[in-house]
């Protein structure tokens, strides 16, 4: 992912510096945002690579914070140049250009009102047109069973759901009712829209482009307006299809607004669909596909680390029995 700050040349290239006496000042400030970020508690010589391990969401949170509390641009691949927090720390005093002790995180901003219109639903009657016919065309292979759509809660919210096939996202929507439909919003990767008349018609129809990899913070500023307009947002934490049926790692960028902004996420459970679509898989009339709507979970006091192995905990459940 290449997603840095701006730099300034004048602290490049890194060079950190030899272990002194530690600033408490610095210290404090940075290990009290580190403890807040990540829900553990850090001391001076724990090493980023070793003890403190540190996601592309979280380094990039972490830029942001040494950014505006300090004064100093970073980029990603510097951060990790500190083997520990003493190291960063003594930098950091060495280099600063203020201190400001009220600085907010780019991600407690979330909260703030940011430049970006929700796509419109100008032509969400074509997305309408393409589930129906996906769940019509799923049906002629597949028995498909539906469980708890009545956990959904009215407002905002984030559907969670594992990902086993290309039909994932059309099964979902297709369960939905009218108005519900109408208020779901589908987190989507730019990479996988192609051309231009795609991008018009995903940016017309309740889908919300992001890029991971070159505009993290900005797609995440994006799905924060969503769920402030009381909309709701279909994502697959993993990322990626399955490539052997089973349950992948959780990516917590929706763990992270869930935590901020106070948004309740509903777990969904799909099984039987890994296959589907496949030539062998075609041949079996009537398989079984399952789509488990699971009990609502609040965000209330949860860190986003705690929310996300929650809502990935409670999937692996229902898939294990």
């Amino acid at each position: 992912m290449k997603n840095s700050p701006k730099t300034n040349s004048a602290i490049m290239p890194i060079r950190p510096s030899q272990p002194a006496s530690l600033a408490d000042q610095e210290y404090l400030a940075l290990k009290n945002f580190l403890e807040g970020l990540l829900g553990i508690v850090v001391q001076p010589s724990e090493q980023f690579d070793k003890d403190i391990l540190l996601d592309s969401l979280s380094t990039i949170s972490v830029i942001d914070f040494i950014e505006k509390t300090f004064g100093i641009s970073l980029f990603e691949h510097q951060l990790t140049d500190f083997s520990s927090i003493q190291e960063l720390t003594n930098y950091i005093a060495q280099h600063k250009k203020f201190y400001r002790r009220e600085g907010l995180s780019w991600i407690t901003e979330l909260k703030n009102k940011w430049n970006f219109q929700i796509p419109k639903s100008t032509f969400i009657f074509i997305l309408k047109l393409i589930v129906f016919t996906v769940q019509k065309t799923t049906l002629l292979f597949y028995k498909i069973e539906v469980k708890g759509l009545e956990n959904i809660p009215n407002g905002p919210c984030f559907l969670a759901s594992n990902h086993q096939s290309k039909l994932d996202a059309f099964l979902i929507l297709s369960y939905l009712d009218k108005k519900m439909f109408q208020e779901t919003f589908v987190y989507a990767k730019k990479q996988h829209i192609k051309g231009t008349i795609q991008t018009y018609l995903a940016n017309r129809s309740n889908v919300v482009l992001v890029d991971l990899n070159h505009e993290l913070k900005e797609s995440i500023q994006k799905l924060a307006e969503v769920v402030k307009l009381g909309k709701k947002v279909l994502i697959f934490p993993e990322g990626t299809r399955s490539l052997n049926g089973e349950l992948g790692s959780f990516k917590k960028t929706y763990a992270i607004l869930s935590a901020e902004l106070n948004i309740p996420i509903v777990p969904i459970v799909i099984s039987g669909a890994f296959t589907a679509g496949s030539r062998s898989d075609r041949k079996k009339i009537n398989s079984l596909i399952i789509l488990e709507f699971m009990p609502v979970i609040s965000a209330e006091g949860l860190y986003p680390d705690q929310i996300n192995n929650l809502v990935r905990q409670n999937i692996l459940n229902s898939l294990l029995n």
